[in-house]
């Protein structure tokens, strides 16, 4: 029977990972991901996880020694935060097929604290990315996040992150799933390949030719990061109906919104706030909801032409900045609706930046000016929430 235990967000990472029975962790210490690793290091050590812990110097050998792994056929892990991730860009360009899976845990590259800066730097790599709001969909995810990257459709490397500190170092309630149903839903890892150190020279000279002298494997690789959509949400419909837990079609998942003419969007911890929030004015009678979103990339632009066909204003918190371009996910939601006939306002908010608290009242200012903007243009289109 899965059972529940009260567990910091790093744990809760590290347990789904020994649950997907990972065959082979590599990673660096940096706070505030460094735990992580020790967990699972202590899993092996106990004999609780029958895994290869491969020591490195670097985030950067980290990153190369579980994509050499994954290409010889074993499942692999990684973590890091902040700058680690920063190290780690030049390897995350290259293994467009190997399924490797990393947990980030988020931190500015301007303090110690968090906010999703780091991550979105990797926004152009190639990497599935999803956000988590609690301990139990951390440990969830990182589960799913292995039946995502290797499925074979795709066999494509995917990250997951969870807010440094206010998850990584916070104890939640967690539930553990049974090892043995994790088993039956994620079977052993079967890569697509067969390694081979006997493949001719000119077998290797026609893929580095691919590679190096068209535009072939970009559009290959564009085309098959498209497709992925549809594969997470499967592997999420999937997971809901054998764990009982759904985190809404897996790329978004819209709360308390029957009725509203507005919505926040929120990713990650601040989505919890703004949970609360909504549910407050909802009972005030106020008609705003909340959309989470969970998958940033490849960034569900579908879904989000869809919200725009039932609201009429949709405000996007942003706990990030492309420094004199506005926020990321703000940018893309604009983006995706604009050849739309009718299209809704859209606000962009930016706050908890550097791990700076998002209160309640900060969520309230936004999701009130939202409301506004369904009646009359409001501006500026975006703005900065909290202190200077």
């Amino acid at each position: 029977m899965p059972h529940t235990e009260l567990m910091v967000g790093n744990k809760a990472v590290a347990y789904g990972v020994k649950l997907a029975r990972v065959q082979v962790i590599s990673a660096y210490p940096i706070t505030p991901q460094t735990t992580i690793v020790q967990y699972i290091a202590e899993f092996i050590a106990n004999g609780e996880m029958k895994a290869r812990f491969i020591e490195v110097e670097s985030e950067l050998s980290a990153m190369v020694a579980v994509q050499g792994a994954s290409f010889a056929g074993a499942r692999t892990f990684t973590a890091t935060s902040g700058p680690g991730l920063f190290f780690m860009h030049h390897p995350m360009m290259e293994g467009a097929d190997l399924p490797v899976v990393m947990g980030v845990v988020h931190r500015s590259n301007k303090s110690m604290q968090p906010d999703h800066t780091d991550l979105m730097a990797q926004r152009d790599n190639g990497w599935i990315q999803l956000y988590c709001e609690n301990n139990q969909e951390a440990l969830d995810t990182a589960i799913m996040s292995y039946k995502i990257a290797e499925d074979p459709r795709l066999s494509t490397p995917t990250t997951f992150g969870i807010d440094g500190y206010i998850l990584s170092y916070t104890a939640e309630p967690v539930e553990i799933p049974d090892q043995e149903v994790v088993d039956d839903w994620l079977p052993l890892f079967k890569p697509k390949w067969v390694p081979d150190v006997n493949v001719p020279l000119a077998e290797w000279k026609k893929y580095q030719g691919r590679m190096y002298g068209s535009q072939k494997a970009w559009i290959d690789h564009d085309t098959k990061f498209r497709s992925s959509l549809g594969v997470i949400k499967e592997v999420h419909r999937d997971f809901e109906k054998v764990f009982g837990r759904g985190y809404g079609n897996g790329l978004i998942e819209e709360h308390n919104c029957d009725g509203a003419e507005a919505v926040i969007v929120a990713m990650g911890t601040i989505a919890s706030t703004a949970r609360v929030v909504v549910d407050d004015m909802r009972a005030e009678g106020n008609k705003i909801g909340l959309v989470k979103l969970k998958c940033y990339r490849p960034f569900p632009a579908d879904e989000f032409r869809s919200l725009a066909e039932k609201y009429h204003a949709i405000g996007v918190i942003d706990r990030n900045v492309s420094l004199g371009g506005g926020g990321n996910v703000f940018n893309e939601t604009r983006s995706a609706i604009y050849d739309m006939e009718k299209r809704p306002r859209i606000l962009g908010f930016h706050t908890g930046m550097a791990g700076e608290e998002v209160t309640p009242q900060m969520i309230r200012r936004i999701a009130e000016k939202t409301l506004k903007a369904v009646k009359e243009p409001i501006g500026p289109a975006v703005e900065w929430v909290g202190g200077a």
